[in-house]
Parts: structure tokens; sequence; C-alpha cells
């Protein structure tokens, strides 16, 4: 009996790890070089199979910084939600206008079953003189339905490179 109400523990730790982050979303660097006085940015972003839970947010931005956070480029955010989020957000947007979202996304996705996208991330911006001692990382805030917010950050050895 002990055996039993163990594997059913252990069963049910699985499940519940799952739901908190079910699909795969991976970021795959492709350039990020000074060439002609601008700074040129693309990014492969792949979002596989409900890469989140109906009810959370994915919120993917893109980040060039110094290492003492001094001098910091924050470009446009990709968001991925899951349907409840979606009407969330289009409610939102109905009862408060346009105001509530500070910056509008580069792309947005609704990941539903079997959401299999590539995105090609492309940013073109004035080159700066701190930017050749910057790197990129990828900030990744995950909302769930009763607005808490888990951040993770992803270097994708990001060194500018100079043409």
């Amino acid at each position: 009996m002990k055996k039993y109400c163990l594997t059913l523990l252990f069963v049910l730790a699985a499940f519940a790890a799952r739901a908190q982050f079910v699909g795969d979303i991976s970021i795959v660097r492709k350039q990020l070089c000074e060439r002609n006085g601008e700074l040129s940015m693309v990014l492969d972003i792949r979002v596989r199979n409900c890469a989140v839970t109906r009810t959370q947010s994915l919120v993917i931005v893109p980040e060039l910084s110094t290492a003492d956070r001094r001098s910091v480029k924050l470009f446009p955010h990709i968001l991925i939600e899951g349907p409840y989020q979606r009407r969330m957000r289009e409610r939102r947007r109905v009862l408060t206008g346009n105001r509530w979202m500070e910056r509008e996304p580069y792309r947005t996705i609704e990941a539903t079953r079997g959401t299999d996208q590539t995105i090609r991330y492309e940013m073109t911006v004035p080159y700066e003189p701190w930017m050749e001692q910057a790197t990129l990382v990828i900030r990744q805030i995950l909302t769930s339905a009763d607005r808490s917010q888990r951040i993770t950050t992803i270097d994708v050895n990001g060194a500018v490179e100079r043409e």
C-alpha cells in the first residue's frame, strides 16, 4: 500500500510539473553585428506545441546591455499567450482602450495545441559606441492567471561582432 501511494504521489507531481510549462521555445542567434553605423540583430524563435498553458502568457524581450548595466537597449518584445490570456487581454483593451499596454509587441502568438511556428526576429538600430562591450540576453517573463510572474534570463552568447 505504501508503495502504491508513493507511486501515485510521483505521478501527480510529474503532471503538476508538466502543467507549469508544457511547450517548447528555442531561440537561436543568427546575427548580431555592427555594419555601416547600424546594429543588426537577427534571431530565430521557434514556438512548439502549446508553449504556455491556457492561462499563461510569456513575454520574450531581447536586451542588449553592458556588464555594469549602465547602458541598456530593450528591443520590442514577442508575446506568446494561451487562449484565456488572449481573451483577458482583449477585454482589457476594450475596457481601457489601447492605453494599458505601454509598448506594442513585435509579434503576438496564440499558443494552441499543435502550434509550430518559427519567427524571424529582425531589428536594426543606430550603432552607439557602448554597444561594442555589450552582450545580448533574452529575458522571459512568464505570467500566470493569478498575475504572478517568473522571470528568467538566457545568455545567447551575444557579443556584438564588427564587420
